[in-house]
């Protein structure tokens, strides 16, 4: 029996990255700089995050 548990990333997580770590196994993502430093706010960078974590359908 395997074990259960989270996979968390913590630093350089923004919508280019947050789909690579997510491919890697990734299910936890901590976000501070890409998301309270985004000039669009904080909704809007939220958004973009979770945008980037959909699957791609062809």
């Amino acid at each position: 029996m395997k074990p259960v548990c989270e996979l968390e990333v913590d630093g350089g997580i923004d919508p280019a990255t947050a789909h690579i770590c997510a491919d890697e196994g990734a299910n936890v993502f901590v976000a501070g700089s890409a998301v309270f430093g985004n000039r669009t706010g904080v909704a809007a960078a939220m958004q973009d995050l979770r945008f980037a974590l959909q699957p791609v359908t062809q």
